[in-house]
């Protein structure tokens, strides 16, 4: 599909995108939860974050996720939020998905944000698991809280589940029962547990969509039937992380498995050891824009910087060979 102006991108997104179902088609994948680049006095660099979503534009990325983890989602206002995805919706191309955090502790605020995302530009709904009160955010609160969502928002959503980060890890059982309400349509799973994933998909309803968020276990992923992944290193290798899909969907498994293999190493000395730190880093190597990180998030290290250069190079570098 051709580009259009800036201007014309969010009338032909609601065009292209009529339905749940035209949605829920193109929802495969790789996806980059983009970060959000701040300025020296921690407000958000505009002009910074259109600039890495231009760079995103075209590349064979299904879409982008705006305010994840990786977008400091914690250290955003729901307008800050909001205005990520008013300008997302200007600058991702109008057959691309754009996904939004919009998760927040209640039930309530969650709705009002998801819905003002809505009326931005997103395409979908990222919802993440409210974990304050973890003791009692059992199966029972866990559905009526997703049910709830899925009963009042005008988008598809999937729920957004990171236990390293809240400390919850969702019943199997759970999620199964939030796959068949109408509007949930798929999980986001960032744990890097392999066998809880592989449960996961073995009960949910067909067709529900599972997106790694571990890069480490993608190909495993694939295999046990994911759509795809949402990887903090689509961020600052796109390509490596879209060519691995696609060989496997062009069922070439020797290739992605040796794609795989030079994508592993990026998670050990980049984003793992150094969060999002780290992967700001790594975008301004990789000539995007990573921006200054939000307090109390502190900058990466002199040596922690000279662990992902060496990592980045020796990657390109095998690549080439």
């Amino acid at each position: 599909m051709a580009m259009r102006p800036c201007g014309e991108h969010n009338n032909l997104s609601r065009e292209f995108f009529v339905t749940t179902k035209q949605i829920v088609s193109r929802l495969y994948g790789i996806l980059p939860p983009v970060v959000t680049p701040f300025n020296r006095s921690g407000d958000i660099d505009e002009s910074a974050f259109r600039a890495n979503l231009e760079r995103y534009a075209g590349i064979g990325l299904a879409g982008i996720v705006v305010a994840g983890t990786t977008g400091e989602a914690p250290y955003l206002t729901a307008e800050e939020r909001l205005r990520l995805t008013e300008i997302a919706r200007t600058t991702v191309r109008p057959d691309e998905l754009l996904i939004t955090g919009t998760g927040f502790e209640s039930t309530r605020e969650t709705i009002r944000v998801s819905r003002e995302a809505v009326a931005r530009g997103a395409d979908v709904l990222l919802v993440l698991t409210p974990a304050y009160f973890r003791s009692k955010m059992d199966k029972a609160a866990l559905v009526a809280h997703y049910r709830a969502l899925g009963e009042a928002l005008p988008r598809p959503m999937l729920i957004y589940s990171i236990p390293q980060c809240t400390g919850l890890r969702a019943p199997v059982d759970a999620i199964a029962a939030l796959s068949r309400v109408p509007n949930i349509v798929g999980l986001k799973e960032s744990s890097g547990d392999l066998a809880y994933m592989r449960s996961i998909l073995r009960h949910v309803r067909p067709g529900f969509h599972v997106f790694s968020g571990s890069a480490r276990i993608l190909m495993d992923a694939l295999r046990a039937g994911a759509a795809g992944g949402i990887l903090a290193q689509a961020d600052f290798a796109p390509e490596l992380c879209i060519s691995v899909y696609q060989a496997f969907q062009d069922k070439r498994p020797k290739l992605a498995r040796e794609l795989h293999a030079q994508l592993v190493p990026l998670v050990d000395h980049v984003n793992l050891p150094h969060g999002v730190a780290g992967v700001k880093v790594a975008m301004d190597l990789a000539g995007y824009r990573g921006g200054e990180l939000r307090s109390p998030l502190q900058p990466a290290s002199a040596a922690a910087r000279r662990e992902i250069a060496r990592a980045l190079e020796e990657t390109r570098s095998r690549l080439a060979a």
